[in-house]
């Protein structure tokens, strides 16, 4: 993985107002081509696969977590990051508008769940645990790392080596089932266990570190690439790890949507609007050639 990675074309803005500002709020937001409010565009290429009831609206309703950049973050009162723009290709190869609603990482399933959203993305793993109440689109690749406080005091370099430490962890994420694994097999070979701290945001969990309050945070390597170049007292330790795939949950059971998402990701990458968007935030290396479902194994 080459260093230029870790930049975006985002404004120099402090990691924590980006995060701080990004509050659980609903947005709505509009592609450059999406259609107004209650109209659709029929003749896009992917809108006669989508349910009925999305064509009538013409009304797509995504949720995701704006507190990640570069994935999603708030640009003042606009929603900005590669994610963000992956998403307005979706809604312009749909057909529909794109309706953002900002909500807590933790909420993002039992939201697609009651119905108040259609699709959540934004950072989101694919997991053989998610599987089971959620349909995923896989759309880019994605590692783990370390973020640790700046100087790396415990000499961490794998989450094999976090016994007898204190790892801070995002609420229903995969840093949370890792660090929580991490700990079990800790025990089981009677070494000291790894004390989970869990919280419902990544500017909560972040702070952890910067505060020497947690030593370690397991997160997303793109996220902790970008904490560390601000400055924030961290850095990442050791090599990226756990290869798995980000992806855009639907309601399990529905099967149509699922199949119109991933049929408006194929025709993004067939188009070169994905490759586009991945260059321009210097990301070409989480690219799959193709939208995988379920695809996760572990």
């Amino acid at each position: 993985m080459t260093e230029n990675r870790n930049k975006s074309p985002m404004k120099p803005i402090a990691l924590l107002a980006v995060l701080v500002a990004a509050a659980a709020l609903s947005v709505s937001a509009c592609g450059p081509n999406s259609p107004a409010a209650g109209t659709a565009n029929q003749d896009a290429p992917v809108y006669g696969k989508l349910p009925k009831n999305i064509q009538e609206s013409g009304v797509l309703k995504v949720g995701a977590s704006a507190v990640m950049p570069p994935y999603l973050y708030k640009d003042g009162s606009a929603v900005a990051g590669f994610e963000k723009e992956l998403m307005d290709a979706l809604a312009d190869a749909l057909g529909v508008r794109l309706e953002f609603q900002d909500n807590a990482f933790a909420a993002l399933i039992p939201g697609l769940q009651s119905g108040k959203i259609d699709v959540a993305m934004g950072n989101l793993s694919d997991t053989k645990e998610r599987q089971q109440v959620v349909d995923l689109v896989d759309y880019t690749a994605s590692y783990q790392a370390l973020l640790v406080q700046k100087g790396n005091p415990k000499g961490l370099r794998s989450p094999e080596g976090l016994c007898g430490t204190v790892a801070a962890a995002v609420v229903g994420s995969l840093s949370e089932r890792i660090a929580t694994a991490q700990h079990a097999e800790c025990k089981q070979a009677s070494r000291a266990g790894v004390e989970v701290l869990t919280f419902e945001d990544a500017t909560a969990a972040v702070l952890q570190v910067q505060t020497k309050r947690a030593d370690v945070l397991i997160m997303d390597v793109v996220l902790a690439r970008y904490i560390s170049s601000t400055g924030q007292r961290t850095e990442v330790a050791g090599t990226p790890f756990y290869e798995q795939y980000h992806a855009a949950a639907v309601r399990k059971g529905n099967d149509q949507l699922r199949a119109a998402v991933e049929a408006a990701f194929t025709e993004i990458m067939r188009a070169g609007t994905y490759d586009k968007i991945l260059a321009k935030w210097h990301l070409e290396e989480l690219s799959l050639p193709a939208p995988k479902v379920n695809a996760a194994t572990s």
